[in-house]
């Protein structure tokens, strides 16, 4: 059964404490970010929130963020696996939309009582191009081949 992508974003305010003693965005804490906005964009998708991050995979940075600047973290879906759910995740400062940062998260949905990973029965339909290149890109840094 094909889901539904929800697009999910978040929004954040860069404070001194997430700082690094550069005084830019501490990369630890828009790791969290990310992967705070993965969950929430994999657990739209599934309908349930029984999942677990399995990797942050690429994250790049293109630009500084300073403090008292404001990001958003936007969601795309890329690939559904038997259990699995891959994330691709672009951080804009704002005002003005410059991306940031960007990386790809995989979340597992897992058996709560057990925390084995379960199938979750869900595809991602037909993607469209920027979100099928999203999707190769992804599949590259996981290693998989798909014909």
């Amino acid at each position: 059964m094909a889901g539904k992508d929800q697009h999910v974003s978040a929004a954040h305010m860069v404070l001194g404490k997430d700082l690094n003693p550069h005084g830019t965005l501490f990369a630890g804490q828009a790791a969290a970010y990310f992967i705070e906005c993965g969950f929430l964009a994999v657990q739209a998708f599934l309908g349930h929130g029984h999942i677990v991050c399995l990797s942050l995979d690429g994250l790049r940075f293109l630009r500084p963020v300073h403090k008292d600047q404001t990001i958003r973290i936007d969601s795309t879906l890329v690939y559904a696996g038997t259990s699995s759910v891959g994330v691709y995740l672009a951080m804009q400062r704002l005002p003005g939309e410059e991306k940031a940062a960007e990386c790809f998260t995989s979340f597992v949905s897992i058996e709560e009582a057990t925390g084995k990973a379960v199938p979750h029965g869900l595809s991602l339909g037909v993607l469209n191009d920027e979100t099928k290149r999203l999707q190769d890109l992804y599949l590259a840094y996981k290693g998989v081949t798909v014909v």
